[in-house]
């Protein structure tokens, strides 16, 4: 061990304690140490709100433990560390429709308890954060001035081949998922959740979902953000189609909703998420805009697969 990763101990309070695999093992059970990207105000406020959700009914939420003069970090030579406990859980499976429901319900009730967290506009201090009506937007002006481009140039790659010849159909998903969202009164609605200081957990993957006894453990919060909620369920819902294909959209809608009740044009909402072309839009843009530290052909392959033609 490092001696930067012994004061850090000693500042934890866990110095000295058994170490295995970057693991301590305390008499309450095996707690890890790691570097985190956040600043203190960012932390401090990740801690509050998993205190915030554990106080409201949701226990399996991962906690932030203070140091020995109570702050849920160390600063030590220009970075900052946290300690949490080491979640050994099975990851989340998402195959089986049964199992993914009760997920869906799991994380509907985090939403409820974490609701409220006073501390929620600090997460994202640095990220301005918009609705999705105008990220949306700004996104299709972007495509559109790209294919404006592309289309004067004299040569074409691979790639904007593709971009090219699908690019009329991902316009009209983004014209009719933009069209949706008007509908609803989604802006309305995005900005009562930011009052009401509504938190988006913004990264439930099956690594992020551990199973124990039948509940649904929630860890991984270095994403968590103010935010309309029915995010997180667009995002499941995105992650377990890309892998196990069709998903009852109206049933999970129903799953959540049950838990934590909505409103009928919400449903409306999560469909316009679902409708909007996120995989195409972010390729285009890393492609076309980013620093490019990939090889063209992998982005070609990649854009194949989005496209379902690999």
């Amino acid at each position: 061990m490092s001696g930067l990763h012994h004061s850090v101990g000693m500042a934890f309070g866990v110095s000295g304690l058994v170490r295995e695999k970057g693991y301590y093992k305390t008499a309450d059970g095996a707690r890890m140490i790691r570097r985190t990207r956040d600043a203190a105000e960012q932390i401090v406020a990740r801690y509050q709100m998993a205190e915030h959700a554990v106080k409201s009914g949701y226990p399996e939420t991962e906690r932030y433990y203070l140091t020995q003069n109570g702050h849920p970090y160390v600063h030590s030579d220009g970075e900052n560390y946290i300690m949490t406990d080491l979640i050994s859980h099975a990851e989340a499976d998402f195959a089986e429709p049964e199992e993914f429901m009760r997920i869906v319900k799991a994380v509907a009730r985090w939403h409820g308890c974490v609701r409220g967290a006073a501390s929620s506009a600090a997460l994202h201090k640095g990220r301005p954060l918009v609705p999705l009506t105008d990220s949306f937007r700004s996104d299709a002006e972007a495509l559109n001035a790209i294919h404006k481009r592309i289309r004067k140039q004299s040569k074409w790659s691979d790639f904007d081949v593709l971009f090219i010849k699908h690019y009329p159909a991902y316009k009209a998903q983004i014209q009719r998922a933009r069209q949706l969202l008007d509908s609803t009164g989604y802006v309305k609605r995005w900005h009562k959740a930011h009052q009401m200081h509504h938190v988006c957990h913004n990264g439930l993957k099956e690594d992020c979902l551990r199973i124990n006894l039948g509940e649904v453990y929630i860890a991984k919060l270095d994403h968590a953000a103010a935010g309309y909620q029915l995010t997180d369920l667009c995002s499941l819902l995105r992650r377990r189609e890309k892998e196990y294909g069709d998903t009852d959209r109206s049933r999970a809608f129903e799953a959540y909703s049950s838990v934590l009740p909505t409103e009928p044009e919400e449903e409306i909402i999560l469909e316009a998420m679902l409708l909007y072309p996120l995989a195409f839009t972010k390729i285009v843009l890393e492609y076309y805009q980013k620093k490019r530290s990939w090889t063209p052909v992998s982005m070609e392959n990649k854009m194949l697969e989005i496209l379902g033609l690999k």
